[in-house]
């Protein structure tokens, strides 16, 4: 990356987090969103993509990217999981997911960990408490299908196990959650039980598209979430029954779609996969091809297969010489989340690194200054990490090296 462009990266980076530190801009700004939102606007609380745990994160990488103002922003990464753990308290967290539960909250101090030693008994009980979570949560395995929110990256077990996994020395009751979490996932990887079936649609417009149900094929609520958190436990060591053949089955099963990837795979009312009506899915993090590719280069990694890695390479690459400017910036489904997967292939596409560059453009081309915290998506100004700013923010710091690329584990890239 030229220094001109590093500086204009750095410098949007430290406005967006700077408009982020001021509790009465990001207040209106969250208010106002919520009257032009023709949806639920998720944001509050403690969580790590919807909340403060998100915050806390954004602010501990300006902590590692500004060092003339570390102190500064260590001490809002500390008011923010400060904020956090007693928004928790007053209204406990009842789920495990990364998004709004347990695992997010843990993620958040975890990261803050590496610089405070004094997270270290907070982190514990919430590793401890999060485990038994996921020991405690009913078994959600079912010959009737699923619900993606069961195994998915963005709440269910995909998610939690990615954050777990990353735990130095687990203790034995955290070691069993994981193991607890790869046994439920190595069962749901097999194409007689990912399918969703119409009853078990999160939202009942599902079925304008998928009238008999489908397999989910985006990397934040379909079965490359699996296959990125299988491969990445493979990688730190673990071994449970079945799990190197649950990694190749799905990743072959992935590996046989058309490498745009879709948004899912019908299925017909025999239960039969109707691939005569695929389409290409997002360009994007959570869906298309950005995120499969993503997800089987580290299946590729975990195998050590060399003819999973071509696919996802070639998959991803052609995402980057044919691409259109997206109309969004952040991370979830936007241009920002080609950043860090852009990241992730550097050892093994030129095609990637040389992107990186025309992909931060296209970032700053959707940051403006007079937009309350810089960054829009969907006309609303969103303050979240999966889908506002400070995951912009986070991308950004992390293009121009001056922050690494951790924080990607929650999005199951590093």
């Amino acid at each position: 990356m030229t220094p001109a462009l590093a500086d204009r990266a750095r410098e949007t980076a430290w406005l967006i987090l700077t408009r982020l530190a001021d509790p009465a801009v990001v207040a209106d700004a969250v208010a106002a969103s919520r009257q032009r939102a023709n949806h639920p606007f998720d944001w509050g609380g403690p969580g790590l993509f919807t909340g403060l745990a998100g915050s806390a994160v954004a602010f501990q990488a300006a902590h590692r990217a500004f060092p003339a103002e570390a102190a500064h922003w260590r001490g809002l990464a500390h008011q923010q999981l400060v904020a956090a753990a007693q928004a928790s308290f007053s209204a406990p967290l009842s789920h495990c997911g990364i998004s709004a539960g347990t695992s997010g909250l843990a993620f958040a101090f975890a990261d803050s960990l590496r610089e405070e030693p004094r997270y270290g008994a907070t982190l514990d009980k919430l590793n401890t408490q999060l485990a038994a979570q996921v020991i405690d949560t009913p078994t959600w395995r079912s010959a009737d299908g699923v619900r993606d929110s069961d195994y998915d990256v963005i709440s269910g077990a995909a998610g939690t196990l990615g954050y777990l996994i990353s735990v130095d020395a687990p203790k034995p009751v955290v070691r069993q959650a994981i193991d607890a979490l790869i046994d439920d996932l190595v069962w749901l990887c097999d194409p007689e039980r990912w399918f969703i079936p119409p009853h078990r649609y999160p939202l009942a417009s599902y079925s304008d598209r998928y009238p008999h149900g489908y397999v989910n094929i985006g990397l934040a609520h379909g079965i490359p979430g699996p296959l990125a958190a299988l491969s990445l436990a493979h990688q730190a060591g673990y071994q449970r029954d079945g799990l190197v053949e649950a990694i190749r089955r799905t990743a072959d099963y992935l590996v046989g779609l058309p490498c745009w990837w879709p948004a899912g795979v019908p299925l017909t009312e025999s239960g039969a996969e109707d691939r005569d009506r695929l389409e290409p899915g997002r360009i994007a993090w959570c869906y298309g091809a950005p995120g499969v590719a993503a997800a089987l280069l580290n299946a590729a990694n975990a195998l050590q297969d060399k003819s999973i890695r071509d696919v996802a390479v070639d998959g991803f690459e052609s995402v980057l010489r044919n691409l259109a400017p997206l109309p969004e910036a952040p991370l979830c489904h936007g241009v920002a989340g080609l950043l860090p997967i852009c990241a992730l292939f550097a050892e093994e596409s030129t095609v990637a690194r040389k992107s990186i560059e025309e992909l931060t453009e296209h970032v700053l081309s959707h940051c403006d200054e007079d937009a309350p915290l810089v960054v829009r998506g969907d006309g609303l100004d969103d303050p979240s990490l999966l889908t506002g700013s400070a995951g912009v923010a986070l991308a950004l710091l992390t293009a121009t090296g001056d922050v690494d690329n951790r924080w990607t584990r929650a999005l199951l890239l590093a």
